[in-house]
């Protein structure tokens, strides 16, 4: 994205935050952005694409300060985890993202439904695999029932925490609701419990991904952009690289037009040809989504 639809997306954000999506007129967002309707429909074909440009802009920022937290809060696996998610739910609040995604359900808005699904998906899988990475191997079979308490906890304690205004932080709700989950998945692991399959959610999830690749587009995007600006070292190398990166991101994104293939490709190898990008897993994971959504496209 360029300057001028960062800008958009922050105004409108704060827009989102302060009157909700659905309260939030496209002249509200042109009145506080300072632009005509002309240049909000050259960026945006309605205001419905806007909240997903900006809904993906949060979740590759929360992708890549979700790494970085694990980077900063290294040891335990599991205390790593729950920093994690602690800083997952403050970036969520301070956002007020489900306020915003709460204000979107009475409308019929499909696509808008599609990528909010997905994106509640898209964590869910990474709590599961993170679990996967915690606890031991012999409990590996409960380990989705596992992180479907761990969320449904969650939820019902942030619900019940904001419906009778307690003050408990973010941070006791995290460690109360991982700790008793840590109990009940040793507990069904020792009586071999098990509610359900993960391999059938695993074929959902994939699908899901099939029809509509958004979110990991998002995922592996962000850590592209993550290695682009550490391992370059020339300024220009870096920019350029990075302008590559965010046009394609962009051309996937839109709405109202097919994307360019023929110039997604030709950005593609310009990456290919920056030697510290070659060859790392990170592009190459890039490059498979990239042509996994042009080949749904054409």
């Amino acid at each position: 994205m360029n300057q001028k639809q960062l800008d958009i997306l922050g105004h409108t954000h704060q827009l989102f935050m302060e009157k909700g999506y659905v309260d939030t007129s496209v002249q509200d967002i042109l009145k506080r952005s300072g632009i005509s309707k002309g240049t909000f429909y050259k960026y945006f074909s309605s205001k419905s694409q806007l909240l997903i440009s900006l809904l993906s802009s949060l979740q590759e920022s929360l992708i890549l300060q979700r790494e970085k937290v694990a980077i900063e809060h290294k040891g335990d696996n599991q205390k790593v985890f729950e920093e994690q998610m602690i800083f997952m739910l403050n970036f969520a609040e301070q956002n007020k993202i489900p306020e915003i995604i709460e204000s979107t359900l009475v409308l019929n808005e499909v696509k808008t439904f599609h990528y909010i699904e997905e994106l509640k998906a898209a964590t869910f899988n990474w709590i599961y695999e993170r679990f996967q990475q915690i606890f031991p191997a012999e409990t590996s079979p409960y380990l989705f029932d596992g992180a479907v308490l761990l969320e449904g906890m969650l939820n019902n304690m942030f619900k019940m925490n904001k419906a009778l205004n307690y003050p408990l932080p973010i941070e006791q709700i995290v460690r109360y609701c991982m700790k008793r989950t840590e109990e009940i998945v040793i507990r069904v692991a020792e009586q071999k419990e098990q509610l359900f399959n993960h391999s059938a959610y695993s074929a959902l999830f994939n699908d899901k991904l099939e029809s509509h690749f958004s979110t990991e587009l998002t995922r592996v995007t962000a850590k592209l952009k993550r290695v682009i600006e550490n391992r370059l070292t020339n300024e220009e190398e870096r920019k350029k690289s990075l302008e590559f990166v965010t046009f394609i991101s962009d051309e996937l994104l839109q709405n109202d037009t097919e994307p360019r293939i023929f110039i997604i490709q030709i950005s593609l190898l310009s990456l290919e040809k920056i030697k510290s990008l070659a060859q790392s897993k990170e592009l190459e994971e890039y490059k498979e989504v990239i042509t996994s959504l042009t080949r749904n496209a054409s």
